[in-house]
C-alpha cells in the first residue's frame, strides 16, 4: 500500500514529522510519500492540492492520497471564522478541477490543530517535560477536553513547559513519548478518524 500525503507545511515541518511518525507507528507496512506544500498556509495548500494529488496518483503510483490539515488557525485576515465544511468544499473543487478521482482521496481535518490532540492525553507531554527537566520533579500535565473552536493548544503547552513551545522541534519529540494512541482516540474525534483510516489501509496492504 502506497499512501500519498498532502500537508500544509514545509518539508520536514511539524505536520510532516509528526504524521509520518504516527502513520508508521500505526502501520509499519504502509509506504508513505509525503508532499508538504512548501508553506504553512492553508490557503496555498488548498490551491495546490489538485495538481499535487494528481501527480501522486498518476506519476507516483500512490494507491490513495490523504490530505491532512488543521482547522485552525484560520488563514483568513481580520478574524475570519474557520469552517471545516468550507475547507472541504474548496479542496474538492480544486481536486475536481484537476480531474482527480475523489474516491482515491481521503480528507482529514484535524480540529482544532495538531497540538489539540496531543494535549487530550497528557502522558507524553509529561514524559517530555520530565526528560528535559531531569532530575527536577515535574507535575503531570492534565488532560484537556477536545477544543474544536479554540487554537490555544500551543499556549497551554508553553505554559506547562514554562517557556515558549517550539512546534517544529518539540512536537515530534512529544509525540514519540506516546506508548500508544488509544487514549487519544477515546477523546479526540478527528484523530480517531485518522487512526481508523490508517488501520483500514493497513488491512489492505
Amino acid at each position: 500500500m502506497k499512501l500519498g500525503l498532502i500537508l500544509e507545511c514545509p518539508a520536514n515541518g511539524t505536520d510532516h514529522q509528526v504524521y509520518e511518525h504516527v502513520i508508521h507507528e500505526l502501520c509499519p507496512s504502509i509506504k508513505i510519500l509525503a508532499v508538504p506544500t512548501g508553506t504553512s498556509n492553508k490557503r496555498q495548500m488548498i490551491e495546490n492540492c489538485g495538481k499535487i494529488a494528481s501527480s501522486l496518483l498518476e506519476l507516483e503510483s500512490c494507491d490513495i492520497v490523504a490530505i491532512i490539515w488543521d482547522l485552525m488557525p484560520t488563514w483568513k485576515k481580520q478574524g475570519g471564522k474557520s469552517c471545516r465544511h468550507e475547507d472541504i468544499d474548496k479542496i474538492q473543487t480544486n481536486l475536481k478541477n484537476a480531474d482527480v478521482d475523489l474516491s482515491k482521496v481521503k480528507l482529514i481535518c484535524i480540529e482544532p490543530e495538531l497540538e489539540g490532540w496531543i494535549i487530550t492525553d497528557g502522558s507524553a507531554l509529561t514524559k517530555y517535560k520530565k526528560e528535559i527537566r531531569s532530575p527536577h520533579p515535574v507535575k503531570r500535565f492534565k488532560d484537556v477536553k477536545q477544543l474544536n473552536n479554540s487554537n490555544d493548544s500551543k499556549k497551554r503547552i508553553s505554559k506547562y513547559l514554562e517557556r515558549k513551545y517550539n512546534d517544529i522541534v518539540e512536537a515530534i519529540k512529544i509525540v514519540k513519548h506516546f506508548d500508544n494512541f488509544n487514549e487519544i482516540v477515546k477523546k479526540h474525534t478527528s484523530f480517531r478518524r485518522l487512526k481508523e483510516f490508517i488501520e483500514k489501509l493497513c488491512k489492505l496492504s
